[in-house]
C-alpha cells in the first residue's frame, strides 16, 4: 500500500501530503485530508509537513502493530521534505 502511495509522487512533498490520508492505519484520526489548494505556499507546505510528521513519527508508534508502517511513511515524507528544501522551497505561484 505504501508503494502505491509513493508511485508517481517520489520526492513530491505536496503530492504525498495531499494523499497521506489514503495510507494511514485504521484508527488514526489526528490527520485530516489536505487538498492541493491548502499547500500552495512554502509556508503551508512546511506547516502540513510538520503536522504529518507528528502523526507518523516512529517514536509515537513504538510497540504498536503499525510501527514499521509509520516508520516507512515518516522516511518517505522526510526524503520528500529534503528534496523540497534542496529545490529552494518554492511556492506554486
Amino acid at each position: 500500500q505504501i508503494l502505491e502511495w509513493i508511485e508517481g509522487k517520489e520526492r513530491n512533498i505536496r503530492a504525498l501530503i495531499s494523499t497521506l490520508h489514503t495510507v494511514l492505519w485504521e484508527g488514526e484520526n489526528k490527520w485530516k485530508p489536505v487538498s492541493m489548494a491548502d499547500i500552495v505556499t512554502a509556508e503551508q507546505v512546511k506547516k502540513y509537513y510538520r503536522k504529518a510528521v507528528l502523526v507518523v513519527h516512529p517514536d509515537k508508534a513504538t510497540g504498536q502493530p503499525y510501527e514499521q508502517y509509520a516508520k516507512m511513511i515518516f522516511m518517505e515524507l522526510n526524503d520528500a521534505w529534503s528534496e523540497f528544501e534542496n529545490q529552494g522551497s518554492k511556492s506554486l505561484f
